[in-house]
């Protein structure tokens, strides 16, 4: 049993842990990432979970970051959704009732789709990171001062969709086959092209596939009755690998367009394509060679993860997600406060930041940075455009 003394003395100790975990707690911002990081929906997830963990783990090895005379540092949370919104919106709410302030994610339009319900009610109390498509027309919505896209994709007018579409018509482009998946994204990306394909004159046929689809001979035989100039295939490499090689081993299709996956699968069919233009957010084998940040991004990636850094696979997404990370802090050092979400979204809102990327949020709070469109033709040969939105 205790004695007074004791019990004085353990009551110290415990008042000093918990004054020392305070301490602690005051001195780290929680960060949350909601993506998918296993499931066939996985490569956007992983990417920019990888991306989001190497920017955190980067800034707390130097130190943290100072706001005002305090010095902080960050905690990052990572949620599996798996692709699935039911596992999504129980994930979502945890870090809703834990307070994270700042959330990056999701890519994916069903899992934004169901927990935007649930991030209206905060609304005013943290920021979400998101690059679902579906949150472009969410954005300056009443109930959305909490929402951020970060990644331009196919909407607006700063988007890539309608860039791509104009580079499309430049080549001379009247008909367009599109073959896309059937779900939330799929049936989303179908209304914006239809839109912007007319808008461009091209003509459009669009067929749906089901998820886990293996052989698309059918329906690429459908398509090819059409007669188009070019097969508009996605939207990730799990499906365009397969795609691309069935087109062309079955003479349906040895042009391709996509604005969605890697230019890994026209060099692995490099002698079977004419043309296969896509759109990468940054063409990482060359600007590794005349960028020192990519260059030190690559050489610090593979330093953490102890592999080789991902080509086909990093331009997605991932990398966004770093700047992303980096800039938030800018933010809040702009702000001078790490809590008060209206401060930091101004600050973010009237910011432009200088990483991998070339990064400023219009209005509404849309991401509008600069990317490349990779020509490959047969053989293998490469060609690049950049285009940058931030200019105009």
């Amino acid at each position: 049993m205790l004695g007074s003394k004791g019990l004085f003395l353990s009551g110290f100790i415990a008042l000093g842990l918990l004054g020392a975990t305070n301490v602690r707690a005051d001195d780290t911002v929680k960060i949350g990432e909601i993506e998918a990081l296993t499931g066939p929906t996985a490569t956007y997830g992983w990417m920019s979970a990888q991306g989001t963990k190497l920017a955190v783990d980067e800034i707390n090895a130097k130190g943290g970051f100072k706001v005002g005379d305090k010095t902080y540092k960050l905690e990052l949370i990572q949620a599996d959704t798996r692709g699935e919104p039911r596992e999504a919106t129980v994930q979502f709410r945890k870090m809703m009732e834990e307070n994270v302030r700042f959330v990056f994610g999701p890519f994916l339009t069903n899992i934004f789709n169901a927990i935007e319900p649930i991030a209206n009610q905060s609304s005013g109390k943290f920021l979400l990171f998101a690059g679902a498509t579906s949150a472009h027309n969410a954005l300056g919505k009443p109930g959305h001062d909490y929402l951020f896209r970060t990644w331009n994709w196919d909407a607006g007018q700063a988007g890539f969709g309608k860039l791509m579409v104009d580079y499309l018509k430049k080549q001379n482009t009247k008909k367009v086959a599109m073959l896309f998946q059937n779900d939330a994204f799929g049936k989303t990306a179908v209304d914006i092209y239809t839109t912007l394909f007319k808008e461009a004159g091209i003509e459009l046929q669009v067929e749906l596939f089901e998820p886990g689809t293996k052989d698309f001979s059918a329906v690429l035989a459908k398509l090819a009755a059409g007669k188009p100039d070019i097969l508009f295939p996605g939207y990730s490499d799990a499906v365009l690998y397969d795609i691309v090689r069935q087109a062309t081993e079955s003479g349906f299709a040895d042009r391709f367009f996509l604005v969605r996956g890697s230019i890994g699968p026209a060099l692995k069919n490099k002698d079977a394509i004419q043309d296969y233009i896509a759109y990468v957010p940054k063409y990482f084998e060359e600007a590794e060679k005349t960028e020192p940040k990519v260059k030190a991004f690559i050489e610090s990636y593979k330093k953490k993860f102890n592999r080789e850094f991902p080509y086909d696979q990093a331009p997605l997404c991932s990398s966004s997600c770093y700047d992303h990370v980096y800039m938030l802090v800018q933010a809040m050092q702009s702000a001078g406060t790490v809590d008060d979400v209206s401060k930091i979204r101004d600050a973010l809102l009237s910011m432009t930041y200088e990483g991998l990327w070339k990064i400023k949020y219009d209005k509404t709070g849309e991401a509008v940075f600069g990317f490349d469109v990779v020509h490959v033709r047969k053989g293998g040969s490469v060609e690049v455009v950049k285009y940058d939105p931030t200019k105009d």
